[in-house]
């Protein structure tokens, strides 16, 4: 069966669900669903992204010696959850995504700016976290480089993707990492020709970590640190990278810490 049958742009998803479903899109809790919401649905859903970048902040701090300065980028921030909390830190803070939906619910609170076209940098934080693991990779892996060339020297990186997933997320056959299978009907996996998936779907994709590793040492990421990240079976990594500086002398080391937060 022609893999490519089923495989389609997913930026028609997230499209869909930020016009239906903004906060659930971002954050698949029953209570973040429109026909749920309540302000304290909302107070939660924000709060939850302060404590997500006040964690991240201290691992800066503590890996680097340093907070983040200067223009901040949130790639793929939704509604703002993330997008929000780094404007206490950096200057300018950017949201991007390409969800008009999202894009109008993040604006309506107007604590940073939100764009629907990738902005110029350079930028002295770029973060993206949940993102990249609902792009394919052949696809991810560009905008993985268009973010590494908008780093400045000394920038600070907390980028997630997933590598692996346990074995009830698997099923032998061609190209299993692209995770279609997933989200299709036996029905549908056993004909010849099935349709492509609905829109709305959330699709998960899985990257090659050694990839990832090589385009940022290709852009003067030299250290880097790895914590897990684990997503009802789908595990991957978030990586806080600091860019070097215009020295070409790096040191290579790569360090997991032995404490793995839940960032």
């Amino acid at each position: 069966m022609a893999v490519q049958a089923l495989l389609r742009d997913t930026d028609a998803d997230w499209q869909e669900l930020g016009a239906t479903q903004p906060y659930w899109g971002v954050l698949t809790h029953p209570s973040y669903r429109t026909e749920n919401l309540t302000d304290d649905a909302l107070a939660q859903f924000f709060g939850s992204g302060v404590d997500h970048v006040d964690r991240l902040v201290a691992q800066f701090q503590r890996l680097y010696g340093v907070a983040p300065q200067g223009r901040a980028l949130d790639f793929g921030c939704g509604a703002g959850r993330l997008t929000e909390a780094m404007a206490a830190y950096a200057g300018e803070t950017i949201g991007y995504d390409i969800s008009p939906g999202m894009l109008n619910e993040a604006r309506k609170r107007g604590v940073a700016t939100y764009v629907g076209e990738l902005p110029a940098g350079p930028f002295g934080w770029i973060n993206s976290f949940i993102v990249l693991q609902h792009i394919p990779p052949e696809r991810g892996m560009a905008l993985i480089e268009d973010l590494l060339e908008r780093l400045s020297p000394g920038g600070l990186l907390s980028l997630q993707l997933t590598v692996w997933r346990d074995a009830r997320h698997d099923e032998p056959g061609p190209a299993p990492r692209t995770g279609w299978r997933a989200f299709v009907p036996p029905a549908l996996r056993r004909s010849k020709a099935p349709p492509p998936p609905p829109k709305g779907l959330v699709m998960m994709f899985d990257y090659d970590l050694s990839a990832v590793v090589r385009l940022l040492n290709e852009h003067g990421v030299e250290e880097m640190n790895l914590v897990s990240t684990h997503h009802d079976g789908h595990n991957g990594v978030l990586i806080l990278a600091r860019r070097e500086g215009q020295s070409q002398e790096f040191t290579r080391r790569v360090r997991s810490p032995a404490a793995k937060e839940a960032l």
